[in-house]
């Protein structure tokens, strides 16, 4: 099993994480192209996906490559997961061979960096994994020209998500559309996208669709559904990739301010301490309310998501309504 490598603000911290991958000896910076790279990763066996952002960090192993080709759910008998792909966003590439000092063999990633040098997403060859196909995807994707690393300037917190730096947002207009009942498949693909307003329209959409509750509801909810053995939709992304899984949670642990989901072949972690705002929100869908469990930062960035996991034409799961309806709001603030 992978371990899971913990979100830690103290590594190297002069450095970006695309210039720590960058420097190491057996790194190949990829072509910029990435796509054409990721439609052939079905032929390099099982993976196991990373995506993070600086606050939470969901990893699934046993992934299919296959999965990149049409960007659709794979189904499994008890769980699924789901990739929601902006490649846009996408500004580096790296591979990566490195020593395994658990096993004493080597391990094999692929990592993918936005412009500002953040890790977005990686993909670790599992242990059966056909290293030959790898090396062989590496060396038809690698740059024409290995140079040094860039040096890749943070984000400015002064461009962040503040209310200056984003356009109006016509109120009325969002609350209509609000109220309006989509479909269940259109409802997630919508909650998949990266909307840097996102925390805005909830503060705006009315306290019948959206309202605060208090900052360790994620945990509440998460015990909860473990107590009661409820499949659930875990999400966590960035702006060039979410990340979802559905299934049971069945392993928590906390720890110094750190959640983690400790679950055969999917794993979670995500830091409570950067946890800022907790909202509940409710959309009309043609099955009924969806209620989800939506989680910020400090400087407004969506850090994860939880929703109950329901099939099309069918209700929420009444212990996920109810657990939720539990929550006290927080109104005034």
């Amino acid at each position: 099993m992978m371990r899971l490598r913990p979100l830690d603000d103290q590594q190297l911290p002069n450095l970006t994480d695309v210039q720590r991958v960058a420097l190491q000896p057996h790194a190949t910076r990829l072509d910029s192209e990435f796509a054409p790279l990721m439609q052939r990763l079905a032929a390099l066996g099982n993976l196991t996906e990373v995506t993070r952002n600086s606050s939470a960090l969901l990893e699934k192993d046993n992934v299919s490559g296959a999965l990149y080709v049409d960007n659709e759910i794979e189904l499994a008998p008890a769980e699924a997961m789901h990739l929601r792909i902006f490649y846009p966003q996408w500004e580096h590439g790296y591979a990566l061979e490195e020593h395994d000092a658990c096993s004493g063999g080597k391990r094999h990633s692929l990592q993918f960096f936005d412009r500002y040098g953040n890790m977005m997403h990686k993909i670790m060859l599992g242990e059966d994994g056909d290293i030959a196909s790898f090396r062989q995807l590496v060396s038809d994707h690698a740059a024409a020209e290995q140079l040094a690393p860039h040096l890749v300037h943070p984000l400015d917190s002064a461009t962040g998500t503040g209310d200056d730096s984003l356009g109006r947002i016509d109120v009325d207009a969002l609350r209509a559309e609000w109220a309006h009942t989509h479909n269940h498949e259109d409802f997630i693909q919508r909650q998949e996208a990266f909307d840097r307003q996102r925390l805005r329209k909830l503060r705006l959409a009315g306290k019948a669709f959206a309202y605060q509750v208090a900052n360790d509801s994620a945990r509440v909810i998460l015990q909860r559904m473990t107590e009661f053995g409820t499949s659930i939709m875990a999400q966590v992304g960035n702006a060039g990739i979410v990340q979802a899984y559905y299934g049971k949670i069945k392993n928590i642990r906390v720890k110094d301010s750190r959640l983690k989901i400790m679950n055969a072949g999917f794993r979670m972690q995500l830091r409570e301490d950067h946890i800022d705002s907790v909202w509940v929100a409710k959309k009309p869908t043609t099955d009924g309310i969806i209620t989800s469990l939506e989680l910020f930062n400090r400087q407004g960035t969506h850090i994860a998501s939880f929703l109950s996991k329901k099939s099309n034409g069918q209700p929420e799961p009444r212990e996920w309504r109810e657990a939720i309806m539990r929550l006290m709001p927080i109104f005034g603030v």
